[in-house]
């Protein structure tokens, strides 16, 4: 089939362009590419594990027609899910914290996401019974997250670079693309230099 035909709406997620950034590349003497994730259709990256968070439960027959999704997050990853869930026709429940703007939360619910606003609280422990109600796509801890890296980002710059990449780069909020795009490139070639990219006080900065 042409590659100018998707398999339908979710189609078009994913195979994004790299671009060259002519200033630092030529304030470096290096190439400099940036991969276009913007032009997913909810405009991130987090479009390509919301695809397989999803994907990967309808495989482990988790996920039945008509069922719920359900992801606590403040961020892209919601965008994500319910353009998913809204193209595959699961109901898609996002629970964000009393703290983000209104615009954020009339994106999610034009999307057709049920968005339920709650204080910051920590969990202890939850009812593993309202699994069977609904998937909890659980971003953090999935390994379909960094699945989708794995099997689409890292085969993509590889292909795209033909092979010629000396280091990747991102920031990271789950870590998924960063884990995933690297576990490919480093088995293609070990000496890819995989570098995070993070400011100073964040979580992950020691």
């Amino acid at each position: 089939m042409s590659r100018l035909i998707t398999r339908g709406f979710i189609g078009t997620i994913g195979n994004t362009p790299l671009i060259r950034i002519g200033s630092l590349s030529d304030a470096t003497g290096c190439n400099i590419l940036a991969k276009a994730e913007f032009l997913n259709p909810g405009g991130s990256v987090k479009d390509r594990a919301a695809l397989y968070v999803v994907e990967e439960s309808e495989k482990a027959g988790l996920l039945k027609p008509g069922g719920i999704v359900v992801e606590g997050t403040a961020g892209n990853t919601g965008i994500g899910l319910a353009h998913v869930c809204a193209a595959k026709g699961y109901k898609c429940v996002i629970f964000m914290p009393n703290t983000q703007s209104q615009e954020k939360i009339q994106a999610l619910q034009f999307l057709g996401a049920d968005v339920q606003i709650e204080h910051c609280v920590l969990v202890w422990s939850f009812n593993e019974s309202c699994l069977y109600l609904a998937v909890w796509t659980n971003q953090f801890d999935n390994v379909a997250n960094r699945l989708a890296h794995t099997k689409t980002t890292g085969p993509e710059i590889w292909e795209q670079t033909e092979g010629n990449i000396d280091a990747f780069t991102c920031a990271t909020g789950t870590g998924g693309t960063l884990a995933g795009t690297g576990i490919y490139l480093k088995q293609k070639n070990p000496n890819v230099k995989i570098v995070l990219a993070d400011p100073p006080g964040s979580v992950l900065f020691k």
